[in-house]
This record gives C-alpha cells, structure tokens and sequence, in this order.
C-alpha cells in the first residue's frame, strides 16, 4: 500500500480504488477498503515492481498471488472504471467483471513470468467467485493451485478436484485458527465461530469430504496435496499468536504428514507431550492442553 501510494504521486496516475470508501461494507469485505484500478495500464508496471521485490526476497518453488475478496461494487460505482469498461464494451454485469477480473489476472501471470526471467512458479491463488463452476474455465489447472478456504461441504471442492486442479485444504470450517473469539466489527462471536479445537483439527481429512460428495476415486483424492491452518491478524498480535497457532498447528502436521486411520483419542497422549516438550526445550509457548498433574501422568486425565 505505501509503495502503490507513493508512486501513484509520482505520475502514474490513481493505482488503486474505492480508497477508504464509506460505508465500507458496501466496497469491500472489511475497512480499510481499496482495491486495484483496473483501468490505469501503469498499475502493471507497479505490480511487475512487487513481483520482483518478492522473487528477491523469498526463494521457493510456489508464490501465492491472493486473488480473493474483490468486490463488484466498488469497480461498478467508480467512473475510471466503468468508463473502462463501456470503452471496450464490457458489460456491466457479473459476467462483464469476470471478463475484467480475467483480464488482470492474464496481464499479472505475464508480469510475473517476466519479473522472474521467463519462467513461472507454482503459482497459488485463493478460492472465489473465480474458482466457482461457471468462472473456472479462466484458470489453467496446469498453471495453478487452489488454497481452498470454504466450508468442507461446499460444491467447490469436488468440482475442483474432478477439474484436475492440485488443492492446499484450509477450509474455514476446521482450520480458521481465529474463529470463535469476539467480533471486531459489530458485536456478537466473529463470523467463522465457533473455535476449532485441536481435535476438530486432527480430524480434518479431505478424503472424507470428497467421499460425502460423491467423488470416491483414490486418483481424485490425490488432488489434495497439503493443508495449511490459516490464522488471520485483525486480532492477532505479538501477544497471542503463538497460543492461538500452537498447539493446533501440531494436530494438523500429524494429520497430513502421516495421514492416521485413528483418531484425536489416540493422539491426545502424543499431542499432550509434544506440546510439553516444544516449551521445554524450543520456548513455543503455545496453549496448554491439560494441567501439568496430567502432563506428568500420560493416560489418566482421558475421558473414556
């Protein structure tokens, strides 16, 4: 945001959009609105720039290029853009903002290719209105992989999958290590609530959630290539990350790096030592799971 800013005071023209708009959740998914201005051909040149930074910064065979929670609105009620738009005759509807969406996303893939010396990545994006059935065909499954965050049940997942995209599982359902605390706007739990407990966590298999929809072939399973528990920052902080994160973090490595047929019950004993013995020896402070007595005496704190 201060790079696109101050260049944008440089001579490039207005890089972003809906800037802090009001009320905000009419522009966007939460304050601070913004999103990127489609219609100022310098804003690629900025974004080729951020693409180099990071090709510097960070080594790595995959690089996530976000790519959800754009909302319509904002592009429909600013002048730059819709004046875009009825240039090249793009309609003004959820077909025609798909076709703008597509439009950057194809310019920001060649940017990158070319920030990086010609050659792609295993390039990452989120699940959202691009990825649902009807806008799927945008996305080359070749080029892509998806980072999945909607519910286990969502239609998405075996589309996906049967599409022949690779899928990183982090449903909000089992792996949103922020739900379940106090709303940050509004009042109430916040919106993912409840709280996902490790045991919720540990039990987070994929396999089982294609099954329940019908998509049985070990082939189509194989799709799934990793999970990754997600924990947002609006309410996280120095303070209480590492025991938002820990020990759930430790539940959900076991599951997919070992994929158990057995359950939380017959991890808990090794979770309850783990989890004692990264704060003993690496300083991970994470929450505790049982009171120390129990620590100290594997097997007896167990509800059968």
């Amino acid at each position: 945001v201060v790079s696109t800013q101050s260049t944008g005071e440089e001579g490039l023209g207005k890089l972003a959009v809906c800037v802090n708009r009001d009320p905000w959740e009419k522009f966007c998914v939460e304050p601070p609105c913004g999103q990127m201005n489609l219609a100022n051909p310098n804003l690629y040149d900025v974004v080729e720039d951020i693409y180099r930074d990071m090709l510097d910064s960070f080594t790595g065979s995959a690089f996530h290029i976000g790519g959800d929670e754009v909302n319509f609105n904002c592009w429909n009620t600013t002048k730059e853009i819709t004046d875009y738009m009825d240039n090249k005759q793009i309609p003004r509807t959820e077909g025609g903002f798909m076709e703008l969406w597509n439009e950057y996303q194809e310019e920001a893939l060649a940017r990158f290719k070319r920030a990086n010396g010609g050659k792609l990545k295993d390039m990452v994006l989120w699940t959202s209105h691009m990825t649902e059935p009807q806008f799927l065909h945008y996305l080359d499954p070749s080029i892509y992989t998806v980072q999945y965050w909607e519910s286990s049940t969502n239609k998405q997942l075996p589309n996906l999958v049967k599409k022949g995209f690779q899928v990183i599982m982090s449903n909000y359902d089992d792996l949103y290590l922020d739900c379940g605390f106090g709303a940050w706007v509004g009042e109430g739990n916040n919106w993912c609530s409840p709280y996902k407990g490790w045991q919720k966590i540990y039990m987070n298999d994929p396999k089982k959630y294609l099954a329940a929809q019908g998509v049985s072939d070990p082939a189509l399973w194989s799709k799934i290539v990793g999970g990754e528990a997600a924990l947002w920052t609006e309410q996280a902080g120095d303070q209480n990350a590492m025991t938002k994160i820990f020990p759930r973090a430790y539940a959900l490595a076991e599951r997919y790096w070992s994929d158990p047929s057995t359950g939380w019950f017959e991890a808990e004993p090794r979770l309850v030592y783990f989890n004692s013995v990264m704060e003993k020896r690496r300083k991970i402070y994470g929450n505790s799971l049982k009171p120390e007595w129990c620590v100290q005496s594997q097997g007896i704190c167990k509800l059968n």
